[in-house]
């Protein structure tokens, strides 16, 4: 009996042991998740500003172009409001997660909702990459008409390109104030058609390209950054 008793107590201390082990790993896992959603908080805060800036952009080129006659377009105010309006790719800190999902050890996570709201970001960050990939098809076809309708040929467009790549997370004023912006209008070219249906169809696919920042300025980005923030409040109240 005493045999029983002590194999008993010895399981039960190895039970222990190993919850005591798995407590202090999983609360490393959690301290890392944090570190790393915070990262992914920071940088799409940076995509949402760039999808918002372009989302402005091509509303201030919609309305432009509706209330300006093809005659008076300016090439380089077209140029301003149509170059480089793609928000950046998405770089998410996956590696926590997938340690986590390989090693088995979400299933030590006690709060099922908790576990539920990991499995959900992560399968919310890669429909953005998804979104992500079909922006970018948008935007690859939009810059395909620059060229059809601008005339890039001017001395200034090399330093109005080098400002915005400099300063690429930077209100759109930054470019409205800047010297070579202000170069070029004084010697701005002529657009290389006047067609109204080549505008149209220029203008076009940029409006269908705002449509898709809306969703992903306005609701998306938002919404996975108020996920994230919620996982990081129950990350720390449960194991900090």
């Amino acid at each position: 009996m005493l045999v029983v008793i002590g194999i008993l107590i010895a399981l039960q201390v190895n039970n222990w042991n190993e919850q005591r082990i798995e407590q202090r790993r999983i609360k490393k896992y959690a301290k890392s998740l944090i570190k790393d959603l915070e990262n992914d908080i920071t940088m799409i805060q940076v995509s949402m500003f760039q999808a918002d800036k372009g989302y402005k952009r091509i509303d201030s080129l919609r309305s432009y172009m509706l209330l300006t006659a093809p005659k008076d377009l300016s090439n380089t105010l077209l140029y301003v409001l149509t170059h480089d309006i793609m928000y950046r790719p998405y770089k998410w800190n996956r590696s926590t997660f997938e340690e986590l999902k390989n090693s088995g050890g979400l299933r030590y996570i006690s709060n099922d909702s908790l576990e539920k709201l990991i499995v959900a970001y992560e399968s919310f960050s890669q429909h953005l990459d998804e979104d992500f990939a079909g922006d970018k098809v948008n935007a690859e076809k939009a810059n395909d008409l620059i060229s059809s309708v601008l005339n890039l040929n001017s001395d200034y467009i090399a330093e109005m390109t080098q400002i915005e790549m400099d300063n690429f997370n930077s209100p759109m004023d930054l470019m409205f104030n800047a010297q070579a912006y202000r170069d070029a209008m004084a010697h701005d070219l002529e657009l290389n058609t006047y067609d109204p249906n080549e505008l149209r169809q220029f203008v076009n696919r940029f409006i269908l390209i705002q449509d898709q920042y809306h969703i992903r300025g306005f609701l998306e980005m938002p919404e996975i950054i108020e996920d994230a923030r919620e996982i990081i409040s129950l990350l720390k109240k449960e194991y900090e």
